[in-house]
């Protein structure tokens, strides 16, 4: 039976989300739970600030209160069962904000759902959060996190409009359902002054985006605000799969990017889909082949290649892996090293996908959410 107009025209058509409100809002307890990691572990975060290295002198002259440092033993001791630092961010984030309750204890049930008692774990880190900010408030370095703070909260105000165009950019080629993606506000965190300049959260409690990224890595802002888009559009995704292609793409993936994020093709395909966006399609390039990796690592000096090995504990594992000691052994393993860790046949087939999807002829009516849903199920 043919199907009635109406009926048709309501099948292909969408309401493609609104730019949402974008603010900075200061947040006391994630940036809180910063001092309290760099405090336990000097080695945390960047030492590429000044008030980083005042927080690790300051640390280590005055130790952290038992309550806290046993705390975060007990995380520690709890990490093989999930109780990662994502978790205890997205919690930090309740601290002061009990509308994202909700929201946060929906997502830990989703997605780590090994945790039996978010609440109960809240409750802890909130009690570690007062007891640690009660005597961080009396130490020299809350003024100096004050000014930062602030400074950064300005900068940020001054490009809040450039902020604002690369999230409609991403909203105009991806075209996200309003009903897959409910985003309505994007709260920015002002750069956290203890972490490193490449790392980056995005956090959804409910129609709210929290976004803890670095104010001189936009890349990196746009990689987490995607997250609010893909990782809905690959749940929709992962019931048109079989389990035999859900392995496959875990085969696929690339060994570097499975190091970081283990074996389990939800994680790998979110990442995949973002970084084949975020780091090689929108800027025009291909994805990169023996002779790109080959070029990149050629002008390495050794000097550069030892302070590579000592900022990356994961590069070190790789190294180790394959007995590399030195630039000159990185350089004659190049071809064994690629194929082992960078090479990426996820990337190739996502890669294919956008290219596909951007040449598409029917723009109006099929956003990359309908595009993928056809598409990807036959390809993998």
């Amino acid at each position: 039976m043919e199907k009635p107009k109406e009926l048709e025209k309501k099948e292909t058509t969408f309401e493609v989300m609104k730019t949402p409100e974008i603010s900075i809002h200061e947040e006391k307890g994630a940036q809180l739970l910063s001092v309290i990691l760099k405090a336990k572990n000097p080695e945390w975060g960047t030492d590429d600030t000044q008030l980083a290295v005042d927080v690790k002198n300051y640390f280590s002259e005055t130790p952290l209160s038992y309550e806290v440092s046993e705390f975060l033993d007990e995380i520690r001791a709890l990490q093989k069962d999930g109780v990662d630092e994502e978790v205890l961010y997205t919690l930090a984030f309740t601290y002061g904000h009990p509308e994202r309750n909700e929201g946060a204890f929906e997502m830990i049930t989703k997605y780590k759902s090994y945790i039996k008692n978010p609440q109960e774990l809240q409750q802890k880190l909130f009690r570690v959060l007062a007891i640690f900010e009660q005597s961080f408030s009396l130490s020299p370095l809350v003024k100096k996190m004050t000014v930062e703070i602030e400074k950064d909260k300005k900068a940020r105000e001054e490009i809040l409009e450039d902020t604002k165009t690369r999230i409609e950019k991403l909203i105009a080629f991806f075209k996200p359902d309003s009903k897959t993606t409910k985003i309505r506000k994007v709260s920015l965190m002002p750069t956290d002054p203890l972490n490193r300049v490449n790392t980056g959260g995005a956090f959804v409690f409910g129609e709210e985006l929290v976004l803890k990224t670095h104010i001189d890595n936009a890349d990196n802002l746009e990689h987490e605000f995607l997250h609010s888009i893909i990782n809905p559009i690959v749940e929709k995704l992962s019931q048109l799969l079989k389990d035999e292609q859900k392995e496959k793409i875990s085969q696929l993936a690339n060994e570097k990017l499975k190091q970081d994020y283990g074996e389990e093709y939800f994680s790998l395909l979110c990442e995949e889909f973002i970084r084949t966006y975020n780091d090689v399609f929108k800027k025009g390039e291909k994805p990169q082949s023996y002779e790109d990796f080959v070029r990149k690592i050629s002008d390495i000096s050794e000097e550069q290649f030892q302070k590579f090995l000592g900022q990356s504990e994961s590069l070190k594992e790789r190294c180790v892996e394959l007995k590399i000691t030195t630039i000159e052994d990185f350089k004659n393993k190049s071809q064994e090293y690629f194929e082992r860790f960078e090479k990426n046949q996820l990337r190739d087939l996502i890669f294919e996908i956008y290219q596909e999807y951007s040449n598409r002829s029917n723009k109006e009516t099929e956003n990359f959410e309908r595009f993928v849903l056809s598409k990807f199920p036959a390809r993998i």
